[in-house]
């Protein structure tokens, strides 16, 4: 194997006054400025404080040559959902009874590219609708996803762009739900009034996939959470799963560029989480660097690495290589990293095609567990899967949608955004995989948490109890026999993320090629 352990640049498409992107989250108080800057640091995310040259802590950016993420996150967060799906000729619209903000009496939303303009509020439903408002085409949407307030968003636009301090715009941080129709909204509305800015938002499961497509963003914010008390660092982690992630969104952008944010946690951030050690930040920095990255940002300013002054320090260094020489010395990927590793190092534009892996799915949930049954809970889809069908759940009314996995992985809980939704409720999901000659397979399963698989009406696969995602966790013979075979998957969530894996190889563990799926 040819060595990497050599000074990596970084890709520099965006770049801060011709230097990559370095910088951090939660960085307000004078103290964490301060750091900033020591650490050599070029990027924070904030607020309009922080945009604002009379403001303390706008002064010391401008002065210090540190820009600004402007948060635009709360046009997505907080914000009210379709209850029900939504036909071309309704005129009202019901919210769904998640908790948002207070909206305007009045006004204009987006729904994907239809406005619809609303008279009224009344106990949760908008009225007096016009559909296909100012020219737009009225068009069917999906239950649960995001209104969009094009008006607010446009004013917050206005009042910052001119900032000297402002380098570009955050809009997604971690799932909000089903979000992508206001965040195209919110891309659409930056690249009209300030087009020459970039566009940031923050992947941070393998699920949140669905919150990402053309004209969403031009820089992916990529983080996960590796760092435990009790494991450390698994130096396969962020590999592997930035590698999955971008996989499934260069699909749809080729060269989508991405900031990676590495972990320096707290001591209280509970006991599934621990401080870092000085390498184990340095081998996190350099993971993102091998994957390509064209940034990089630090979560946990004010309780992480500025905190220990340790960890402060191999932030610092790593910025001086980057500063001085555009890179960084990146070591070598052990056997490990290589064995795991699914697309090329550095920066690439399209995906390699992944053999074996279920690309996507036809999804409906939550169903909720009233009695307590978890995964043997029976709801409508046990007696058919009917992909029309409209089902009624705590929130509304739900419906089958169609949702493409990152690397095998299908992300449930994205879909709703709040945990108190997904708690003891039940998803489905189902496709067809195509074989062309019967074949006897492995199908290497997870599910988070209890689940249950059925091929062609078989159940082929039980898993009962509480755990995360973990590639190939467990492995079944089957038969796949010439042609379609239909894939159910009926997974119960107890707490926290919710996802099903499923992927295809032969009893030796290479990947089965040929196959073909639907949804593709």
């Amino acid at each position: 194997m040819t060595s990497d352990n050599k000074t990596t640049p970084l890709h520099t498409t965006f770049t801060v006054d011709g230097d990559p992107v370095l910088g951090t989250y939660l960085a307000k108080k004078p103290d964490d400025l301060a750091a900033c800057k020591d650490a050599g640091m070029n990027i924070i995310i904030g607020d309009k404080e922080d945009l604002d040259p009379t403001s303390a802590s706008g002064k010391y950016l401008h002065e210090n040559g540190i820009k600004v993420l402007y948060h635009m996150t709360k046009h997505v967060y907080n914000r009210p959902r379709l209850a029900a799906p939504l036909s071309t000729d309704e005129t009202t619209i019901p919210l769904s009874d998640q908790p948002y903000g207070e909206i305007p009496e009045s006004g204009v939303i987006a729904l994907d590219d239809e406005l619809v303009r609303y008279e009224s509020v009344s106990d949760g439903i908008l009225m007096g609708c016009t559909r296909g408002y100012d020219g737009t085409t009225a068009a069917p949407h999906r239950a649960n996803m995001i209104l969009f307030f094009p008006g607010g968003c446009e004013e917050d636009i206005n009042q910052v762009k001119d900032s000297l301090n402002l380098w570009g715009y955050y809009t997604l941080d971690d799932s909000p739900g089903d979000g992508i129709s206001a965040l195209r909204g919110i891309y659409r509305a930056v690249k009209r009034l300030d087009p020459d800015r970039p566009v940031t938002a923050g992947y941070g499961s393998p699920g949140s996939i669905v919150n990402f497509g053309s004209e969403v963003c031009d820089i992916m914010l990529i983080y996960w959470y590796p760092v435990t008390a009790e494991l450390g660092y698994d130096r396969t982690f962020t590999a592997r799963r930035t590698q999955a992630l971008l996989g499934a969104a260069r699909k749809t952008v080729p060269g989508i560029e991405f900031i990676g944010v590495y972990q320096t946690f707290a001591e209280d951030w509970g006991t599934k989480r621990g401080v870092p050690t000085d390498d184990q930040v340095r081998e996190q920095i350099e993971d993102f660097v091998r994957e390509g990255a064209c940034g990089l940002i630090s979560f946990l300013c004010q309780d992480g690495w500025a905190k220990f002054k340790n960890l402060g320090e191999v932030v610092k260094q790593a910025h001086k290589e980057i500063r001085e020489t555009g890179g960084l010395v990146v070591r070598d990927e052990d056997s490990e990293m290589t064995a795991v590793r699914r697309q090329p190092t550095g920066h690439w534009q399209s995906p390699k095609r992944l053999e074996g892996y279920v690309p996507a799915w036809h999804v409906v949930g939550p169903f909720e567990d009233t009695e307590g049954n978890k995964v043997d809970s029976t709801f409508p889809p046990d007696d058919g899967i009917d992909l029309e069908a409209v089902y009624e759940n705590k929130t509304g009314r739900i419906h089958w949608i169609e949702r493409q996995s990152t690397g095998g992985v299908v992300g449930f809980g994205e879909l709703i955004g709040s945990h108190s939704y997904t708690i003891g409720t039940v998803a489905y999901a189902t496709c067809t995989v195509i074989s062309p000659t019967e074949q006897h397979v492995q199908m290497r399963i997870c599910t988070d948490d209890d689940g249950i698989i059925c091929l062609n009406d078989e159940q082929v696969f039980r898993y009962e109890g509480e755990r995360g995602i973990e590639e190939d966790a467990d492995m079944v013979e089957v038969t796949l026999p010439k042609g379609e075979s239909k894939i159910v998957g009926k997974i119960y969530n107890r707490a926290g993320m919710w996802a099903l894996y499923v992927r295809f190889t032969d009893l030796d563990g290479v990947p089965i090629e040929g196959l073909e799926f639907s949804p593709e």
